[in-house]
């Protein structure tokens, strides 16, 4: 075996054990593991045999990687834990600039004093004292600590992954002071610098995009609804991120001006880690300055180069800096990207490209396959990783990127190209800036289109669509084994693969449509997201949440395109409180709405009136402001509408809305408190409701003993979600026991269906 190949042996093996260990085995069985794989590479290195030194070296390296994990865990992991909850006075340094928010910011620092001294925060401050803090400045308060590997009651491994273990809220006694100039702050004061030079140069369409595809910083792109969610369907949302593939166009262009060779070599890496130090030096711009290092190091020191063992080794570096990186999805994405690339690009490329004719198309025919192939290369792989981190996959996305890769390497190189204008002469800066600016705009255009395809994307959160991918890898699996031809080989599997998908998107719709209707909640956290289907018409009654890993709009518009849903009849807002209605701006972008009903008036003390309306405009959705009773018929769904009341908070002045369908009734009552429910059963005759949304996600507020009596329910339906107000409240609960209700709870049971047979109805009035 020779030295390359044993390098990449252990930096594979390495790499698995850490992945094993933070996915598969606990932290208390990581020793015996290590020591087990250590025993037996011992034992082996007695045989003296030569063809055993690959495997000696495989389970050394991976005992080394069990080990590595288990370290972490002891230094930083489990301390965290430990200080889970506790209340205590804090010493800080502050490694960055703050990110401020509407009404908190937050900034990353090291502890310095006490049980959590060495590891690395994020403080939250609600009182905003941090907003203009910089780096360097040490900063004492008093605080609330939590450990970071988990959030909104479910685990999170992103802090963990970026070498954050704890999280803090500042509660009292917070003071700011200057601190010593130390080298490691270089990096977020250059990213700053660079970053408010790009905000001053671009135009405010373009800005967050650039912002986002130089630097890494998407806060202005999450901003965006619509751009957000047209890449992220057309599956071009990776070229806003920093990856190895920006790099790649920077080292691409260095190399096309200077030549290939040693000095060149050097030159570009040189320039590659001055780019990671403009980023700021996060995890993503590091990782993709180790795996293109790497790569160009070989005919540095007069090598082949080998890509296996370069990115093998880049891995297993990133991990033995921080093994809980291998929580990280854009690692992951990443690595499974170029692992792709490096091992399927070229035949799929050459399959592609093979029976070109040789005329004068060939070779820009030829350069728009390559791209095709690179990106079908980069889906093989990563494709699992986007079913199971976001419950899709973009079809469209090999589209996209023949379309537009040419667009983003002008407006990454481009874009530095004026930057470094701008910081000698401003006003040509800003002239190349506008210019990098139009293919940046045909981006955006290219996504809203790709976006707005059939099947563009296809949602997974299904049995079918999971079903689905792995028949597809193992058509591929066959066809690479086979020996039949090898157009055979590939157009088989590719339109089986295409029928089945068919198939696929089909079943679900057919099983919606089968039904009388169906009622579901759906499980956006603390918040309500309420759709009613039957036949071909669709109401949404909501669609908000807080404390989820998910957002409302973008989970009720991935069920809505799984179920077959092309639109919205009306979508009514209860209210506009943020966990009722902060994912509608999302929702239009998934989906088209014809109109929306919220009460006459209404409070906007969240600030999304604006946003609702904004969209709304933006799509051509009408809007109903509605201040009396009101009847609607929506195809097979009637509702009654019942006005809010006049005086009282946001709360008292909800919709309610009795919603039949199928020969079933449906009461919602938004957060109305007991008062209100008692004005709806005194003005209004609604007896016989099978499911009643409860109402204020279970406060103690809600579901009155003479409401529940007079309603008569069968079901009750908790939307619900972590959160600090003790929803569901145990009177709430065993209310609804007392009266005899079946209790579904959307933390608990997640998205809650309820299909309602054809023949309810009948059945329903012969009772």
């Amino acid at each position: 075996m020779s030295a390359l190949r044993k390098l990449a042996a252990a930096s594979v093996s390495f790499s698995a054990a850490v992945f094993a260990a933070n996915y598969i085995l606990s932290p208390s069985s990581l020793p015996i593991a290590a020591v087990i794989a250590a025993t037996l590479g011992t034992g082996l290195i007695f045989l003296r045999r030569k063809w055993l030194r690959g495997t000696i070296i495989v389970l050394f390296a991976f005992s080394a990687g069990l080990g590595a994990f288990y370290a972490q865990y002891l230094r930083c992991a489990l301390p965290a834990k430990e200080l889970e909850g506790q209340t205590a006075e804090l010493s800080c340094t502050l490694l960055d600039y703050p990110t401020v928010y509407d009404d908190y910011c937050r900034v990353r620092v090291r502890i310095e004093n006490g049980g959590a001294r060495g590891l690395e925060a994020l403080v939250f401050d609600s009182g905003m004292e941090l907003a203009e803090a910089e780096p360097g400045q040490k900063m004492s308060f008093t605080g609330r600590l939590s450990a970071a590997d988990v959030r909104y009651g479910e685990d999170y491994d992103y802090y963990n992954s970026r070498d954050i273990y704890l999280t803090a809220s500042v509660k009292s006694g917070l003071i700011l002071s200057e601190g010593k100039f130390g080298l490691c702050f270089i990096p977020a004061r250059v990213n700053r610098a660079f970053t408010d030079l790009v905000g001053q140069l671009f135009p405010e369409d373009t800005r967050g995009f650039m912002k986002s595809l130089m630097l890494g910083d998407k806060t202005e792109l999450y901003k965006d609804a619509a751009l957000y969610t047209a890449m992220s369907r057309a599956g071009f949302m990776h070229v806003a991120a920093v990856s190895g593939m920006h790099i790649a166009f920077l080292v691409g262009l260095l190399q096309l001006l200077l030549g290939a060779g040693r000095k060149s070599s050097v030159f570009c890496i040189v320039l590659v880690w001055l780019f990671v130090l403009v980023t700021g030096s996060s995890p993503s711009a590091l990782r993709a300055g180790f795996m293109q290092s790497f790569l160009l190091l070989a005919p540095v020191f007069r090598r082949e180069n080998d890509p296996l063992t370069s990115l093998s080794f880049a891995l297993a570096l990133i991990l033995l800096m921080n093994p809980y990186a291998a929580g990280s999805v854009s690692l992951q994405l990443s690595f499974t990207a170029m692992a792709g690339i490096m091992c399927l690009a070229g035949p799929i490329t050459k399959a592609l490209t093979g029976h070109l004719p040789r005329n004068l198309f060939r070779k820009p025919v030829g350069y728009l396959l390559g791209i095709v192939g690179v990106s079908l290369a980069v889906m093989v792989f990563t494709l699992p990783l986007m079913a199971i981190h976001f419950g899709y996959v973009s079809l469209l996305s090999p589209l996209a990127n023949m379309l537009g890769l040419w667009a983003v390497s002008l407006c990454f190189c481009g874009g530095f190209a004026a930057a470094a204008l701008g910081a000698l002469i401003p006003t040509a800066g800003a002239a190349a800036a506008w210019l990098v600016s139009w293919p940046a705009r045909y981006i955006f255009l290219l996504a809203k289109t790709v976006s707005a395809l059939p099947f563009a994307a296809v949602y997974l959160k299904s049995g079918f669509g999971g079903a689905w991918l792995l028949f597809c890898y193992l058509l591929f699996g066959l066809s690479l084994v086979s020996r039949a031809d090898r157009r055979i080989r590939l157009l088989l599997p590719a339109g089986l693969a295409a029928l089945s998908l068919a198939l696929t998107l089909l079943v679900p719709r057919a099983c919606y449509r089968a039904a009388g209707a169906v009622f579901t909640a759906l499980d956006v956290g603390q918040g309500q997201c309420l759709s009613v289907f039957s036949g071909d018409s669709t109401l949404m009654v909501d669609c908000g949440g807080t404390g989820s890993l998910d957002r409302a709009g973008e989970t009720a518009g991935a069920y809505l395109c799984m179920a077959g849903r092309s639109k919205i009849d009306l979508l009514l807002l209860t209210h506009l409180h943020a966990d009722h209605a902060n994912g509608v701006e999302t929702l239009l972008e998934m989906c088209p709405v014809e109109k929306i009903i919220m009460p006459e008036n209404p409070n906007d003390e969240d600030g999304l009136l604006d946003e609702v309306c904004r969209a709304a405009a933006r799509h051509g959705t009408e809007i109903e402001y509605l201040s009396t009773d009101k009847e609607i018929e929506l195809g097979g769904i009637r509702l009654r509408l019942f006005a809010p009341g006049g005086a009282g908070d946001e709360n008292e002045r909800c919709l309610m809305a009795l919603v039949s369908a199928g020969g079933y009734d449906m009461l919602v009552t938004g957060d109305g408190s007991k008062s209100a429910e008692q004005e709806l059963i005194k003005n209004h005759d609604i007896s016989g409701v099978e499911l009643l949304i409860a109402g204020h996600h279970g406060s103690r507020y809600s579901c009155g003993g003479d409401f529940l009596r007079a309603i008569g329910g069968e079901t009750a339906v908790v939307s619900t979600g972590y959160n600090t107000f003790g929803h569901p409240t145990y009177e709430t609960l065993e209310r609804l026991h007392a009266y005899g209700y079946t209790i579904l709870r959307t933390d608990l049971n997640g998205t809650i269906e309820i299909r309602i047979g054809k023949d309810y109805g009948q059945e329903k009035q012969q009772r």
